[in-house]
């Protein structure tokens, strides 16, 4: 007998370590144990309740007891109470539970179909049901129709486990009450909003602090204990508390919310900027039960704006500054151009009598090439203009020596006229006599010779 404990112990003991629940084979091969003997230490486990067994195909696995003897069942039990069979049918019922789902009296157990409560036609119910009996517990929600008066119910599946040493299940039933259902869904709000970012605040229509989520509280430096039952709105300036003030008196239930830019002074003495959006609580065209307030910090997103609203102002500073100064260089050009016009004109008209006068007249540079030359140069000499670009003073005056320009040119000064009787050379060439005005001119820093000549006619 007692080797028969300490191996049921032994069994008991392990399963309590591998609560995902073993096979028989890895149950006796871990332990050591015939498979035989270690299947009927299991089927007395499982009748006496202290384990579960779940079958998985041809497999069996078995799992530590998670099973509530039906002798402690009247302990924890509501009034309306159910025990089923693991085939789910009713062995018990609490006198509640009879009345509130018509069983029969009589001979239990009785079947789940002999009771005409709809309850039992429910798939969800029936399937719940099956899963406590093989173990798993389990919470549903649900209505019943009784007397042409719905009630909400919240049922509890509990696995059970029968003096026999069967497993079963027991169905309890609380009816679900109105305050139940706003701490649902309380519970709910709060797990929704304790991951976000935004503050949230719920506010009472006497303006104070029902309800603040984490990122509030953060934000304040406060605890939720410290900020519940302050008011909302001396938390803001003087003056941004006056305008919020106003707008908040316009709102009505199921109406549009109202959406605010605040100004803000922050813990460490810094300013801020905070956008808040306020909504009413209550039923459409009744009376204000709360308001629901979301906001968050806009500081950054406000300094962007106002470096955006500084930019444009300096771009059309600088394009009103660019525009005058384009506009006086249009001016300024516009005179350049007309400049430009009356110097043309005088140029033309200056080119116009440099070659009708009726002398020769040619310009020398100092190596002896010749710059410019008028018409009448042209037909005293025969060339052609084009023609003159490859000749030179010598070519010219074939009386010049190289000595005789160089020493022209030794202490050139321009504007001093000298008159002499010279020879030109035709492109023919012919030797003619000339009367020779010759002096240097000056212009652009540059030093030239000028030639005028005049042929003397021979008598």
């Amino acid at each position: 007998m007692s080797t028969e404990w300490n191996e049921k112990e032994h069994i008991r003991e392990f399963l309590r370590k591998s609560p995902t629940g073993m096979t028989i084979t890895e149950i006796s091969e871990t332990l050591g144990m015939h498979r035989n003997t270690t299947a009927k230490y299991l089927d007395m486990l499982v009748v006496t309740g202290e384990i579960d067994l779940k079958r998985m195909g041809p497999a069996k696995a078995y799992f530590p007891a998670r099973r509530m003897p039906i002798s402690a069942l009247p302990l924890t039990a509501p009034p309306i109470c159910l025990c089923l069979t693991a085939r789910l049918e009713v062995t018990e019922a609490t006198p509640d539970a009879v009345s509130l789902f018509h069983i029969p009296e009589g001979i239990r157990p009785i079947p789940s179909i002999n009771i005409p409560s709809p309850i039992f036609r429910d798939e969800t119910f029936l399937t719940n049901c099956r899963d406590a009996v093989a173990g798993t517990p389990g919470k549903y929600r649900t209505s019943i129709t009784q007397n042409r008066q719905q009630t909400d119910w919240e049922i509890h599946y509990i696995p059970l486990v029968f003096a026999s040493g069967a497993a079963g299940c027991a169905v309890t039933f609380t009816e679900s009450t109105i305050e139940d259902e706003q701490d649902t869904w309380k519970e709910r709000y709060t797990a929704l909003t304790e991951e976000l970012t935004e503050w949230i605040v719920h506010i009472s229509p006497s303006m104070t602090i029902e309800f603040a989520n984490t990122a509030f509280c953060r934000h304040s430096g406060r605890t939720a204990d410290r900020i519940v039952g302050t008011r909302f709105l001396p938390t803001f300036q003087p003056d941004e508390r006056n305008r919020l003030e106003s707008l908040i008196a316009t709102l009505q239930p199921g109406g549009s919310p109202v959406t605010a830019d605040i100004r803000a002074i922050r813990r460490d003495g810094t300013p801020s900027w905070e956008t808040w959006t306020i909504r009413a609580l209550g039923e459409t065209g009744g009376h204000v039960t709360g308001y629901h307030a979301s906001g968050r910090d806009i500081t950054t997103f406000k300094q962007c704006e106002e470096q955006v609203l500084q930019y444009h102002q300096n771009h059309e500073e600088n394009v009103r500054k660019r525009t005058i100064e384009m506009q006086q260089a249009n001016k300024a050009l516009m005179t350049a151009l007309t400049e430009k016009e009356e110097l043309e004109r005088e140029l033309l008209f200056t080119r116009q009598a440099f070659d009708q006068a009726s002398d020769s007249i040619l310009l020398f540079s100092r190596d002896g090439s010749i710059c410019q030359i008028n018409r009448t140069a042209e037909e005293l000499l025969g060339y052609r203009r084009e023609e003159l670009a490859d000749c030179t003073v010598f070519d010219v005056n074939p009386s010049l020596t190289r000595e005789a320009w160089d020493s022209m040119w030794s202490e050139p000064e321009p504007g001093r006229k000298e008159r002499i009787r010279s020879v030109h050379r035709r492109r023919d060439g012919t030797i003619f006599d000339v009367d020779l005005s010759r002096t240097f001119v000056k212009a652009e820093n540059e030093i030239y010779f000028c030639s005028i000549a005049r042929e003397i006619e021979k008598k």
